[in-house]
């Protein structure tokens, strides 16, 4: 009779325990865990890939931020006017390049023949006339001023003489193969200058790449 009894209770203690086990389970996941100490905050500092004026700050300290977010811009104004500037280079060396592949007509090279043999009669008038001058000059039968007129307009003729003789040469087929060449290159570089420029004009904002845990 009391072997039963015995087995009741030890069911009744079972249970209760059970119970109590589960409420205390409950209490400990309904209760918030409060923990007190220091957090430790790292810091990043980001910069432009070029330098200029802060236009616009779109966060603040504090704030919480994501990969690719913006947080500000720089002015865009000296590189979209170099950018400018960049294109219209390109234009100029295309222009001049166009220009000489075109090659030199010839009405072109017969005017520039025509050019150099005016030009060295010029000069030979001016240097006939300031060997008279330095003639004269010793017998003092002219002034200073005249004989340095006479010399200005010698060296003058000289220099027109030495750049139509210049334009001259430029015609020659070998001059002009030169001359495209080197317009060709000009051209080029114009092009990886352009090219510089609107690379730099598209990063003109701030945004970090990957945000790395603290």
């Amino acid at each position: 009779m009391k072997k039963p009894v015995v087995v009741v209770l030890l069911i009744i203690v079972l249970l209760a325990a059970l119970g109590g086990g589960w409420m205390w389970y409950q209490s400990r996941q309904e209760t918030a865990l409060t923990l007190y100490g220091n957090v430790d905050i790292r810091t990043v500092n980001l910069s432009f890939r070029v330098g200029g004026r802060l236009a616009s700050l779109a966060v603040d300290e504090g704030d919480a931020i994501t990969a690719g977010q913006q947080l500000g811009t720089i002015d865009k104004a000296p590189y979209q006017n170099a950018l400018l500037q960049a294109e219209a280079n390109v234009s100029t060396a295309r222009a001049k390049y166009e220009l000489a592949s075109a090659g030199y007509r010839d009405e072109e090279i017969a005017q520039a023949a025509a050019a150099v043999k005016q030009a060295q009669a010029a000069f030979d008038y001016a240097q006939n006339f300031w060997q008279r001058q330095q003639g004269l000059w010793k017998s003092r039968t002219v002034s200073a001023n005249d004989l340095e007129n006479a010399r200005s307009s010698r060296d003058q003729a000289q220099a027109t003489l030495k750049s139509a003789q210049d334009k001259l040469a430029s015609t020659a087929p070998a001059t002009a193969r030169r001359k495209l060449r080197r317009r060709k290159r000009a051209l080029n570089r114009q092009k990886r200058r352009l090219l510089r420029r609107s690379w730099i004009y598209r990063i003109p904002s701030l945004s970090p790449r990957r945000m790395v845990p603290c």
